[in-house]
């Protein structure tokens, strides 16, 4: 059986901080699992600032952000607005903490806002994740360890009551211009990105991560892989010579990027339809086509809704169709 918390001590570093654009500055705040580290944006306004996302909501977290908050020599008063990308627990940790020190307005899609009020609701989210698992083909066992090692992740939702609910095509004022808001679900269903065109600079947020394909966990009521792919056909639209994403350094190329990931997701539907060799199986069944590794159970989480994410799609595009047997669900090609 595999044994995994989420803390990890010794990725607990951080505090750096630098100008990646004038007026515009990278904090990094340590996370206590495999990434290490979350990029946060001060940005400067007319009367302020501007922070896009704030950390996980630990003690070296919150001690990294006020170190370069300090260091940069700006009161906790003068944080105007805090905008959330997506309300994932290492984006959205310390919202109320620092809403608490600066007053500051809240801003986050209204998707996000819908979601976080059912993952939060402890007692609702966890039977039906259970329950989606176990239609997945998961073993009991796997799904009590993983429940186990999600336990501090999924500590870290909770209900938010935003000033603004964003739809996408609002503006920002800034005072090096505005930045616009766009709409990129995907990665999670109100996922936003902010573009300043004028400047050619796009906060990513985890839409857009250059070493690694973010994570596309599937959700119930939509085509989430169908969703982010569409989510790049926009991006791709916008000229952009430079991304600051929320994982990594700042790079670009974001068209070539695009293109490279499209790629990925399209080997993968590949490699599950070439898995299923004339019989029907489960998520969990697929997963050792797409992962040949050993995975944590946080990671295996992660992989079997990523797993659905993508049959789901090739199911919605006629590519495959969905068994339900009692309480499991199978997937089998469609007949051509």
């Amino acid at each position: 059986m595999w044994y995994y918390r989420a803390l990890t001590p010794y990725l607990e570093i951080g505090g750096d901080y630098r100008e990646v654009v004038s007026g515009v500055y990278l904090l990094e705040l340590p996370l206590p699992f495999s990434l290490g580290l979350i990029n946060v944006y001060l940005v400067r306004l007319d009367d302020g600032w501007l922070l896009i996302d704030c950390g996980m909501e630990t003690e070296a977290s919150f001690e990294a952000l006020d170190r370069a908050r300090e260091g940069l020599g700006v009161a906790w008063r003068e944080i105007r607005t805090l905008l959330l990308t997506h309300i994932h627990p290492d984006h959205m940790g310390l919202t109320r903490r620092v809403r608490g020190l600066t007053g500051a307005r809240l801003m986050v899609h209204h998707a996000e806002v819908k979601l976080l009020a059912e993952v939060s609701q402890r007692e609702h989210y966890r039977p039906w994740q259970r329950r989606i698992l176990r239609q997945a083909g998961v073993a009991p066992e796997m799904i009590s360890t993983m429940e186990f090692a999600l336990a501090d992740m999924q500590a870290g939702f909770y209900r938010l009551d935003p000033d603004l609910s964003l739809s996408g095509g609002e503006t920002i004022a800034t005072a090096s211009g505005p930045l616009e808001v766009i709409w990129t679900p995907g990665h999670s269903p109100g996922h936003v990105c902010l573009h300043d065109s004028a400047r050619r600079v796009l906060f990513s947020g985890d839409h857009i991560l250059e070493h690694i394909s973010p994570n596309i966990g599937w959700h119930s009521d939509h085509d989430a892989l169908g969703d982010y792919l569409s989510s790049l056909d926009r991006i791709c639209a916008l000229d952009v010579d430079r991304i600051l994403p929320s994982h990594g350094a700042p790079f670009s190329g974001h068209r070539e990027w695009a293109a490279k990931t499209r790629a990925h997701h399209a080997e993968r539907c590949e490699v599950l339809l070439r898995a299923l060799d004339g019989q029907p199986k489960t998520a969990a069944e697929l997963i050792p086509s797409v992962w040949n590794r050993p995975l944590s159970p946080l990671h295996y989480r992660f992989a079997v809704f990523e797993a659905l994410a993508h049959l789901e799609h090739l199911a919605r595009g006629g590519r495959l169709r969905r068994i339900d047997d009692g309480d499991v669900t199978r997937w089998m090609r469609a007949a051509t």
